[in-house]
């Protein structure tokens, strides 16, 4: 009995043993041996791989070859890219087989252009995001956007237009993919010229409130057989729209 209990005990212990070992070896390779270190590092989603690089060495997370793949600071790269305001996302993966760090970026779309009271240009994406064209991408269609134009002080006009880009339904999603210009009068009225049915429409959003209720009465409209030729839109008080 005294016999058979030393023996469980001894299992037990060289059990444990081995599993300390198996551990302590796996931390190692992971974090100091050069096994598991970075061989390669790929950019992929943006021809501009320089500047993202550039972000990632001023906040000293840039990925260098050589570095332990478990020692990369991937949640620190990915914040940094979100700092970026001309990509819309990022992901950063390591595979331990090829020892390879890639990192994935979406770069965000404009669908329109203006001026910044900062004398800078800036964009819209269909989210409504406003953001500062930097890729060779972004800023090789900055002369086929359609232009956004206040007669205001410029910010807040600016911001009711990504507002209102940013609650536009789906449904209607095509005026702002066939869009030719938006401009924003001194009352804050904000003035769409985009296309329906492949004719020139000019719909008055108003002030940008009640863009769910207005854009469900437009979409109503828009059914309509009668409105099928129709030039302009007033949609100013959402309960008395207007067609002409």
């Amino acid at each position: 009995m005294v016999r058979a209990i030393k023996k469980k005990r001894l299992k037990r212990l060289l059990i444990t043993s081995l599993v300390g070992s198996l551990i302590i070896g796996s931390a190692y390779i992971l974090g100091w041996s050069s096994l598991l270190s970075v061989k390669t590092v790929s950019i992929a989603g943006s021809n501009s791989s320089s500047i993202i690089i550039n972000k990632l060495k001023a906040t000293g997370v840039e990925p260098k070859l050589g570095t332990k793949l478990a020692r990369v600071d991937v949640r620190g790269i990915k914040h940094s890219l979100s700092q970026l305001d001309w990509l819309a996302s990022s992901d950063i993966s390591r595979n331990w087989v090829s020892k390879k760090l890639s990192i994935n970026v979406i770069e965000r779309v404009a669908v329109a252009r203006s001026i910044s009271a900062g004398n800078k240009v800036i964009n819209f994406d269909n989210s409504g995001s406003i953001f500062t064209p930097t890729s060779a991408t972004q800023l090789a269609m900055q002369n086929k956007l359609p232009q956004v134009s206040t007669q205001g002080s410029g910010k807040d006009e600016l911001a009711s237009v990504a507002q209102l880009l940013r609650q536009i339904p789906a449904e209607l999603n095509y005026l702002v993919t066939n869009l030719d210009s938006i401009s924003v009068t001194k009352s804050g009225f904000i003035i769409m010229s985009t296309q329906i049915n492949s004719m020139p429409v000019r719909v008055n959003w108003g002030l940008v409130e009640l863009i769910d209720q207005k854009s469900a009465v437009l979409a109503t409209l828009l059914k309509l057989p009668e409105n099928q030729q129709i030039k302009q839109v007033d949609l100013s008080q959402a309960d008395s729209p207007i067609i002409s």
